[in-house]
Formats: structure tokens, C-alpha cells, sequence
């Protein structure tokens, strides 16, 4: 199990809100648009004993947001994923 949320990044690519990822797509479209997103990070906080490594479904995911967010002019930064003490980066790993 996994929670993931949008991080709205500001110019330094700072978190300065998040928008908690839900199924109504619409309504996370609402928030992002609202709080003025344009750059996004994907932060996925797994439970349990879960490792920090990316699952098949995490680049579906990954890929799929950037998808959507490209003709919003938005962008994704990082998916990041931590688990316990450890982290993963899409970005540094050269997945995005």
C-alpha cells in the first residue's frame, strides 16, 4: 500500500503545497490549477516493508501524469519514493 501526493515545486523546485493524488482527476486538475502548478513532483510514500525501488506500475503511473500534465503546460520534476529510511528518485535514477 502506498500514498502518493502532487508536489507543487516552486521556482528553486522547493515544495510549497502538496495535492493529495485521487482517483477524480478532475478535482486534483482543480487544486493544481488553483494553487498555480507548473512544476510537480510525485512523492509515493509506501508502507510497511516495501523497498524503495520502483515497481512497473510506478513507471506507469510516472509516465501516464506526464502524459496528462503536458498540455497544462505542467511538468514533472521527480517521483519520488521513500520507504522507511531509504529513497528512490526517478530523476537521479535517469527515468525522467
Amino acid at each position: 500500500m502506498a500514498k502518493l501526493d502532487l508536489l507543487i515545486l516552486d521556482a528553486a523546485w522547493r515544495p510549497r503545497d502538496r495535492v493529495p493524488l485521487v482517483d477524480d482527476w478532475r478535482a486534483v486538475i482543480g487544486r493544481l490549477l488553483a494553487l498555480d502548478g507548473r512544476w510537480l513532483a510525485l512523492h509515493q510514500q509506501r508502507l510497511g516493508d516495501a523497498p524503495a525501488l520502483p515497481h512497473p506500475a510506478d513507471i506507469a503511473v510516472t509516465r501516464a501524469l506526464t502524459r496528462r500534465l503536458h498540455p497544462l503546460d505542467m511538468r514533472l520534476a521527480d517521483h519520488m519514493i521513500e520507504a522507511g529510511e531509504t529513497r528512490f528518485s526517478f530523476r537521479a535514477a535517469g527515468l525522467l
